[in-house]
């Protein structure tokens, strides 16, 4: 995989689109895992998997009973959020300079 096609598909995955759809309609040469190594060997996460991991954790986290793992499970909720947070910042500043450009 060259490294353009790398940062349109962690573009893509940064902008919440699912990795299913970046394999069918936007990278069909790749397989899916391929597209999965591309988002998260940069330490990227697809806005639908931090979703699915924070719903998993917050049921962990009613099931658990010692108090050091729920403080654990807390935490890491948390930096799962500020992702998302800080995605769509970003996606919103981007969004912000396309209309900015298509006015001109």
């Amino acid at each position: 995989m060259n490294k353009k096609d790398k940062a349109g598909i962690q573009a893509f995955a940064q902008e919440g689109k699912q990795l299913s759809k970046i394999m069918e309609l936007d990278y069909p040469e790749y397989e899916y895992w391929e597209i999965y190594e591309a988002v998260h060997d940069a330490g990227g996460k697809s806005a639908l998997g931090v979703k699915r991991t924070i719903a998993n954790r917050l049921v962990t986290l009613v099931d658990t009973g010692r108090k050091q793992e729920r403080e654990e499970i807390i935490e890491e909720v948390e930096e799962l959020v500020w992702h998302l947070y800080d995605s769509l910042k970003k996606s919103q500043q981007k969004l912000q300079a396309i209309r900015k450009a298509l006015d001109k």
